[in-house]
């Protein structure tokens, strides 16, 4: 159902974020989860306790608004397809330079129902059912225009009902099939020198497998290597090729999956030196949050 985004609290929380990033020590930061990229924050209040994940500062108003209105687009379309949406909502304040600052802010619902969690502690029917589930819920949603980033953490289980979470990132695409987000911004994670190259180069290879049923599903497939369930590989092979005209070889998942660890250490290894070199020649803050590093 709908909240109410806690205003004050939220405001005490980018206080606390933009401490962390002057310092470079996230340690007064209640971290809930990370990715590749983001880290997600845990926020409690007396109202309840809520997940943040922070979006790149906007440069002004305008691509703020921009972006809120693919996000809400995003989420129009999701849920229009039939996928249970976690409730989502955008706090965003002013930032120095007239720029805005922004997070994506969910309810926390139970870690413990989380599907990567549960695909360790469940048994082998529980795991067969939940990919049923998720391959009616890829099946239903993916297409040429609209994408789903659907590896197992981006999922929680609640009362046998599948909920995704990822929406920060709205994929979608125009009828010529051009990124309907904003690329450039989304890279400023990037370091600068690496932004435009990665951007022109490498931009469709990173978002192409969103928008096929078959990509999502090799995606989500290889991640289980780094989750450390590659073991369940080959029972959902064989249910995800009873759906696909191409079938995917678990050779096919191994060499994803080291391909894509590859590229990951190598952005994370570049966005270190890159936080080093603004504390230690620019003598300025680095904007972004890292996440620890990421066991593969």
């Amino acid at each position: 159902m709908p909240f109410t985004v806690p205003h004050d609290a939220l405001t005490r929380l980018e206080q606390r974020v933009r401490e962390a990033l002057r310092t470079a020590d996230d340690g007064a930061l209640d971290i809930l989860g990370h990715g590749e990229v983001t880290l997600v924050l845990r926020l409690r209040t007396e109202g309840g306790t809520y997940a943040c994940k922070r979006l790149p500062v906007f440069p002004d108003r305008a691509r703020f608004a921009r972006y809120r209105e693919g996000l809400d687009e995003y989420l129009r379309r999701l849920t229009d397809s039939g996928l249970n949406v976690a409730d989502t909502e955008v706090w965003h304040a002013p930032h120095p330079g007239g720029r805005i600052v922004a997070y994506c802010v969910q309810r926390e619902l139970p870690e413990r129902r989380l599907c990567s969690r549960l695909l360790h502690t469940e048994d082998e029917t529980w795991a067969k059912d939940f990919f049923s589930r998720f391959l009616d819920q890829v099946d239903a949603t993916v297409s040429p225009t609209l994408g789903l980033d659907a590896q197992a953490s981006n999922w929680v289980d609640v009362d046998g009902e599948l909920v995704y979470l990822d929406i920060t990132t709205p994929l979608m695409r125009d009828a010529r099939g051009r990124e309907k987000l904003d690329v450039r911004l989304f890279f400023t994670s990037l370091p600068w020198v690496l932004r435009d190259a990665v951007r022109l180069s490498m931009s469709r290879s990173i978002f192409d497998k969103f928008y096929a049923t078959r990509g999502v599903l090799l995606d989500f497939l290889g991640n289980l290597h780094k989750e450390r369930l590659d073991a369940l590989v080959p029972a959902f092979l064989d249910q995800a090729n009873g759906r696909l005209a191409e079938p995917i070889t678990a050779e096919e998942v191994a060499a994803y999956y080291r391909g894509d660890a590859r590229m990951w250490e190598l952005i994370q290894r570049l966005r270190t030196a890159d936080r080093l070199w603004h504390f230690k020649v620019l003598r300025r803050p680095y904007p972004f949050l890292l996440p620890p590093p990421v066991e593969r």
